[in-house]
């Protein structure tokens, strides 16, 4: 009977990270945000077996991986280990020694190079012991939530006034208000020119259009057209 191949035909070939579904649906694990968990996968793709307690979070070794943010690679790290889901297991300083961490769903392999007491204080499955400060909302509550997003009423803000009381009036002067302006004691003010004399032929909007010497002529000139007076009358008498 030939033996049964022990490799999995339904998948792809290669490696992979093995998630327990226990870790899955534990608090620590849902208390993560979407940086810590894709964190948490980045430290298990390097599990080979018996090596864990050597994985590294560098941001050398991370940036290979395609992470570009030194603080959001900080909050991450602080994110898991909080949540107990990884394990420091060295203290990594300058410069050029990196710090060494586990995750806790494995158990600790025994390697050279761990810090004093890292063995004694790791334990695993230490992911269980995790209380989340704040209990994390059901999926019901969020529904909730985001339904009545912008319905609710707003929150009515009380104005204060101030210790004094309001600003008050401003105060007339003491004089009251501006008065009209008063003339000058000498009296208005006065022209420096005189007024300007008519000349002695007269206003010269005050002569006729035409000259004397044209009147002249015309009534010559009407007289000559005129037939000479006789003693007799024109007319008959009646």
């Amino acid at each position: 009977m030939a033996k049964k191949s022990r490799v999995d035909q339904s998948r792809e070939p290669g490696g992979y990270c093995a998630l327990p579904w226990c870790v899955i649906d534990s608090q620590a694990y849902q208390s993560l945000s979407y940086p810590a968990v894709a964190l948490l996968i980045e430290l298990a793709r390097q599990r080979q077996g018996g090596d864990n307690g050597r994985y590294l979070l560098s941001g050398r070794y991370l940036a290979t991986r395609g992470w570009r943010s030194r603080d959001v690679i900080d909050r991450a790290r602080r994110e898991l280990l909080d949540a107990k889901l990884i394990y420091q297991t060295v203290q990594g300083h300058r410069p050029n020694k990196a710090s060494w961490f586990a995750l806790t769903w494995y158990s600790l392999d025994k390697l050279p190079g761990y810090d004093a007491g890292a063995v004694e204080g790791f334990r695993r499955g230490m992911y269980n012991t995790f209380k989340p400060s704040t209990p994390a909302p059901t999926r019901e509550a969020l529904f909730e939530k985001w339904r009545g997003h912008g319905k609710t009423a707003s929150t009515k803000i009380n104005m204060l006034s101030p210790a004094g009381g309001l600003e008050k009036p401003a105060i007339d002067p003491a004089g009251g208000l501006e008065s009209a302006a008063r003339p000058p004691g000498d009296g208005a003010i006065r022209a420096l020119l005189p007024p300007l004399s008519s000349p002695a032929s007269g206003h010269p909007l005050d002569l006729p259009f035409c000259p004397a010497e044209s009147l002249t002529a015309g009534s010559k000139a009407v007289k000559a057209t005129t037939p000479a007076a006789t003693t007799e009358p024109w007319f008959e008498p009646r």
